[in-house]
């Protein structure tokens, strides 16, 4: 997931903290995220859904640690549940057994809050997971999977949950971009009661955090949530915008 939008700032950070990366996309990904890093890393295109193809990627790069981001329904959310599974639920697990034969000693997952399902009040690791939706179940799945994976083959893992990301580089049909080019275009916003809230992380906090989870050995086989702990609704999001950009006027 290296070209994604949390993968390509992760791959920025570890190149400027001095690390040596091999940054693997699919076979139709799009680099526009990595186009100013392409000739620091070694770019591998494969399948991740392909457990050959992950074979021989271990097998030549043999990392001390990856950072595993590809997932399907990220971005906009999807019925396919073979799909889902594949890249979802099967494919960490596949990947967890190749790293390991390639020595590798870690694997951190991005995880999902949509593991946890509706909750009422605040989630913490403590909180039992109840997806409601085929991609929360095929994530809370692949984490799983590659835990027990890694825990028969001797590989460390650690799965970061990662809350309601933003920053720039993402997608423009998300939550943020949308609002804000919105208001920049000076178009109006149709609101809802927007009473649902989220927990917005930037991107480069949650790039940290990964990373961190690469180093720091106290986080193997454990299970963290990468968020701010504070719960914004949709509505206030939007007039947070508004506030910054001047835009209230807009907002219907």
């Amino acid at each position: 997931g290296a070209s994604g939008f949390v993968g390509a700032r992760l791959v920025r950070l570890a190149l400027q903290r001095g690390h040596t990366v091999a940054a693997l996309v699919g076979p139709d990904s799009h680099l526009h995220r990595l186009e100013h890093l392409l000739g620091d890393v070694d770019l591998i295109r494969a399948d991740i859904t392909d457990r050959r193809a992950l074979d021989r990627v271990a097998a030549r790069v043999r990392p001390d640690a990856c950072v595993h981001l590809a997932a399907a329904g990220a971005v906009v959310r999807q019925d396919d549940l073979d799909a889902l599974l594949a890249a979802n639920a099967v494919a960490p697990a596949h990947l967890a057994a190749a790293l390991a034969r390639a020595g590798c000693r870690r694997l951190v997952i991005a995880g999902s809050s949509s593991e946890y399902g509706p909750v009422d009040g605040v989630m913490d690791e403590a909180s039992a997971p109840h997806p409601d939706d085929f991609y929360g179940v095929t994530k809370l799945a692949g984490g799983l999977l590659a835990a027990v994976t890694g825990a028969r083959h001797g590989l460390e893992t650690a799965q970061l949950r990662l809350f309601s990301v933003y920053g720039p580089g993402e997608d423009p049909r998300r939550l943020v971009p949308s609002v804000v080019r919105g208001l920049l275009a000076g178009q109006p916003i149709g609101l809802t009661p927007g009473a649902q809230v989220r927990d917005f992380v930037y991107v480069d906090d949650v790039a940290e955090a990964l990373l961190a989870a690469v180093g720091r050995p106290a986080l193997a086989t454990l299970t963290v949530n990468v968020g701010t702990g504070v719960q914004t609704s949709v509505r206030e999001l939007c007039h947070l915008a508004a506030d910054l950009l001047g835009g209230h006027h807009l907002l219907r």
